[in-house]
């Protein structure tokens, strides 16, 4: 089979199964007497969000490269050298100790952390946790036109809470098409909040209020700022907690990994022969 027509066999193999009971056994490269599968691609890619016959194809054409270097590596010799072998050991025992690592320490039965340990860490932190820059926590809804923006606005202020008013629109088929976008309760920074004009209204506010009408290209929005941060300031709970999150799981991966270690090393008879005037050699050596 020709390199150039993989991409169009492997659009078959993928969608069409070329009227066979098990398309993954069909082949998609072979050289001399070895032969890829599309069973062999997927099994060595990234499945999870599914695979493309362009990644197919490029798959394929790299393994025949590699295939034909490894087998004129192989008639020089090169694989049998030193070098290649201690190599191959290195790489043979990284490999073993990462599925472990991967089995005891980042399963996800490390990761998850309750909403307990999460409070009491940034109770015990929050001093750690500033803002980089000014943040915003806002809300806000973009309507089409200008005239059901101020309708919106003008429920509001009468009374009616901002989720009350929300709802308001979407429950009317009159008017829920007027809404093209909207936030509940957001962070932004003047980079992340846009257009421009938001940020300025957003920046402005004083108090928790709902703002006039902000005319835009892509409509009218009404915003409402529930919080203002300054840089340097404690930032909230909600706008780090899953920073918290990755924290806690570091810190447990590490106990697990100390205690992993300290288990293992319990089952051997280990040795560290190292003097003062020996590290002191090797440092020197080192330089």
């Amino acid at each position: 089979m020709r390199i150039s027509n993989l991409v169009l066999t492997v659009c078959v193999l993928l969608f069409a199964g070329c009227g066979r009971r098990d398309s993954s056994q069909q082949p998609l490269a072979r050289i001399d007497d070895r032969t890829l599968t599309l069973e062999d691609v997927r099994a060595r890619l990234d499945s999870s969000r599914g695979v493309t016959a362009a990644q197919v194809g490029e798959y394929a054409r790299r393994w025949i490269n590699d295939e034909i270097l490894y087998r004129e590596a192989v008639r020089r010799g090169l694989d049998n050298t030193e070098t290649a072998r201690v190599q191959l050991e290195d790489a043979h025992r990284q490999l073993a100790i990462n599925a472990l690592l991967q089995e005891e320490i980042y399963s996800d039965k490390l990761q998850a952390s309750t909403a307990e340990e999460v409070s009491q860490y940034y109770g015990a932190h929050s001093k750690e946790f500033t803002y980089s820059g000014d943040v915003a926590l806002v809300s806000y809804v973009l309507f089409r036109d200008r005239d059901a923006a101020n309708a919106f606005r003008t429920s509001v202020l009468k009374g009616a809470s901002w989720r009350q008013a929300v709802g308001q629109v979407l429950a009317d088929p009159q008017q829920s098409p007027q809404i093209l976008a909207r936030i509940d309760s957001g962070y932004y920074t003047q980079s992340t909040l846009l257009p421009a004009e938001l940020w300025r209204v957003a920046a402005a506010s004083a108090k928790p209020e709902t703002s006039f009408p902000i005319r835009t290209n892509e409509g009218s929005y009404v915003l409402i700022v529930w919080k203002f941060g300054r840089q340097g300031q404690v930032a909230d709970f909600a706008y780090v907690e899953n920073e918290i999150r990755s924290r806690l799981t570091i810190e447990r991966r590490r106990r697990a990994l100390t205690t992993l270690v300290e288990t293992l090393r319990s089952k051997h008879a280990v040795e560290l022969m190292l003097s003062d005037e020996a590290d002191t050699s090797l440092s020197r050596s080192v330089k």
